[in-house]
């Protein structure tokens, strides 16, 4: 396939507000004031659209706008209500957030800017939505990782993201673990940590317990502030061996009709949540980490999805109707990175010459 460019640009962010030196992802976070000056852009020069709007104008079952352009917001983070809503409020624009329900705040409140960091609660989610301004659509049901190998990656130790090695065993946490001091110790230090994949393309396995303890037990005297992966590992290389070499480090593999049934309530169960909880049509689904492929789209498709984010996956010309394209991630901290933000816009907006200059230096790129 030739490289493909859409016609209409989607951006993305994932948190907007108050970056915070506790969380292990902090690079998530665009700054309020660069998001208002990004926004600010937009709003005299864009048509911003929901999803449903973008599919019908691409179905070609609507007319088109002057320079359409789509917002969205991954994660469904709580700043996107504190922070991000009253800006796309001052602007007039909308957006579409991705939320993943098993991260939804399960707690009936509205919450201010004194309330920290966190996830969107479904109250919250419903007072944007009657804005007509913000639309709530799927991330999927859990957005986690599972472990799908024997290979070892690495050790628990202080300062560690164990969000889905943890989250996996403690679900309920997930909700409330940014700020949480207590969620790094839900693991002991020294947990053995292997090869994991997104969800939704993970074919799962179960490591065995007895290689976790013993590991765990092991490292019991290590001094995990001064952590080198290599130096706890040759601690344990013994006990790892031993159980690699008579296959039983993993005790459990996921079958075909397993991770099918698992995939389905990934996709579904997601949308028949959101639809319950805010009494919307959800028919457009983000996969979490870009990882997905036809197989899961094809699924989403026979659960009543109309489009999907493209991600990771290689499109096919036959699936581009039914994807949500590329995304732009926007970087507007910078002088440099605003003039490459509103170069990109105007080449996914299909526009010559920006547009063949995208295309050229990509076909030269692949290339090599």
């Amino acid at each position: 396939m030739k490289p493909y460019l859409p016609d209409i640009p989607v951006i993305y962010f994932h948190s907007v507000g108050i970056r915070s030196n506790d969380w292990s992802r902090n690079f998530l976070t665009a700054s309020i004031e660069d998001t208002d000056r990004f926004f600010r852009f937009l709003a005299g020069r864009y048509t911003s659209l929901h999803l449903k709007e973008y599919y019908d104008i691409r179905s070609g079952l609507s007319k088109g706008v002057t320079n359409p352009i789509v917002i969205t917001f991954d994660d469904g983070y709580l700043d996107n209500w504190v922070y991000g809503f009253p800006l796309l409020k001052k602007y007039s624009l909308k957006a579409t957030i991705f939320v993943s329900p098993e991260f939804v705040d399960g707690r009936d409140i509205v919450r201010g800017a004194d309330s920290g960091p966190g996830f969107l609660s479904w109250r919250e989610m419903r007072e944007m939505k009657s804005s007509g301004l913000v639309d709530i659509q799927s991330h999927t049901l859990t957005h986690t990782k599972y472990f799908v190998s024997d290979r070892l990656t690495g050790f628990h130790h202080p300062g560690n993201d164990i969000l889905y090695a943890a989250g996996n065993l403690f679900p309920e946490r997930k909700p409330y673990h940014i700020g949480d001091k207590e969620f790094e110790r839900l693991l002991p230090y020294g947990y053995p940590l292997f090869e994991e994949e997104s969800a939704v393309t993970a074919r799962r396995v179960t490591v065995s317990d007895d290689l976790i303890n013993e590991i765990v037990t092991q490292l019991g005297k290590y001094d995990f502030s001064r952590y080198d992966f290599s130096e706890a590992f040759a601690r344990i290389s013994g006990i790892y061996e031993h159980y690699r070499n008579n296959n039983l480090i993993i005790v459990q593999r996921e079958g075909e009709e397993e991770y099918s049934g698992r995939v389905r309530r990934e996709i579904n169960g997601s949308r028949e949540i959101i639809e319950r909880e805010l009494g919307s049509k959800v028919e457009f689904l983000c996969w979490p980490h870009g990882d997905n492929n036809s197989f899961l789209h094809r699924k989403a498709l026979e659960g009543g999805y109309l489009m999907t984010t493209i991600g990771q996956g290689a499109m096919v010309e036959d699936e581009i109707p039914s994807r949500i394209p590329e995304r732009l991630g926007i970087d507007y901290s910078s002088f440099r990175g605003r003039v490459k933000a509103r170069f990109k816009l105007k080449a996914f907006s299909g526009l010559f010459p920006y547009r063949q200059a995208v295309l050229f230096a990509r076909s030269v790129k692949s290339a090599f």
